[in-house]
C-alpha cells in the first residue's frame, strides 16, 4: 500500500480516500472516485468526461499516483499502465481494445457498453478498470485511448 508520503499530487489533491477505497476492494467507488479526481483536476467536472488535450495536461505526480495505487491494489491487473499495454498490444486498435478490456460486448453486435454494465470486480479483465475517467453519461467517450499512452511516456509511469 502506499503511504502518504508516496500520495504525490502537484495540485494538492489528497489521495488517501482512493487509496483506503482499492484497499478495501470497492471497485466501483474507487472508479468513481478517481472519475471525479481526474475530472476536478482537468476543470472539467460540468463536461464529466476528458478530452486528449486533458491527459495531455495532466500533472504527471497525479497520474503517477493514481496510475500506482490502482496497480498496486489489483496485483497489476487494473490501472492506466495495464490499459496502456493492451492499446500498444492490440495495435491501437479502438474495438480490439474495448473488446480486450471488457467494455464492448460481443454478443450485441458490438456495441459498446453503458458505465452501468462494467464489472467492477476482480473477476473484470485486465484493464477494465480504472473507466470513470473514460465515460460520458454513461456511455464510452473515445479519443483519449491514443494520447494516453504517450503521456504516460513522458511521465515514465511503471516503466511504460
Amino acid at each position: 500500500m502506499l503511504e502518504g508520503s508516496e500520495l504525490l499530487s502537484t495540485v494538492g489533491v489528497d489521495y488517501s480516500p482512493l487509496r483506503d477505497l482499492l484497499a478495501s476492494g470497492q471497485w466501483k467507488k474507487a472508479d468513481e472516485e478517481t472519475g471525479a479526481i481526474m475530472l476536478k483536476i482537468s476543470g472539467r467536472v460540468a463536461a464529466g468526461w476528458l478530452r486528449e488535450e486533458d491527459i495531455e495536461t495532466f500533472p504527471c505526480a497525479d497520474l503517477q499516483t493514481i496510475d500506482s495505487l490502482w496497480l498496486k491494489s489489483s496485483s497489476d491487473r487494473f490501472g492506466f499502465t495495464a490499459q496502456c499495454y493492451i492499446w500498444e498490444s492490440v495495435g491501437q486498435d479502438y474495438g480490439k481494445f474495448g473488446d480486450t478490456v471488457g467494455w464492448r460486448s460481443q454478443q450485441r453486435y458490438s456495441l459498446w457498453y453503458h458505465y452501468s454494465e462494467l464489472d467492477f470486480s476482480l473477476n473484470a479483465p485486465t484493464g477494465h478498470l480504472p473507466a470513470a475517467p473514460f465515460f460520458k453519461f454513461c456511455e464510452l467517450a473515445i479519443g483519449w485511448t491514443a494520447t494516453l499512452p504517450s503521456k504516460l511516456a513522458d511521465c515514465c509511469v511503471e516503466d511504460f
